[in-house]
């Protein structure tokens, strides 16, 4: 979420307005949003697996990917248990979300009341 200029270090602010601009008008993604591009692929590979749609061999590929996310996660100092909860809970959140993009906040956490 932006920050209010405080006047301070205006001049990197500017230049990373431009920045900015520049990316817009080339249409070239921030790694913020190939990062949720690259969950919301996840999210996609486990709907497939659901509707029993995806390619032989994709449930190794997504929990691979699960196994490798949580230990890079570890290994940056942050808990095990802690980062398999959260990723698991992210990506009932992106799954739910593209099932049904109207759903409401409890149904995108996997509640379904």
């Amino acid at each position: 979420m932006p920050r209010k200029s405080s006047g301070q270090r205006e001049g990197q602010r500017k230049r990373q307005e431009r920045y900015r601009q520049r990316l817009a008008e080339k249409r070239e993604p921030e790694v913020a949003e190939l990062d949720t591009a690259v969950a919301a692929a996840l999210a996609r590979l486990v709907l497939s697996l659901e509707a029993k749609t995806a390619v032989v061999g994709s449930k190794a590929v997504l929990d691979q990917a699960i196994v490798d996310a949580v230990a890079h996660l570890r290994s940056a100092g942050f808990s095990g248990k802690a980062s398999g909860r959260l990723l698991y809970r992210r990506l009932v959140w992106l799954k739910e979300t593209f099932k049904n993009p109207d759903a409401t906040w409890l149904q995108k956490r996997g509640c379904n009341l």
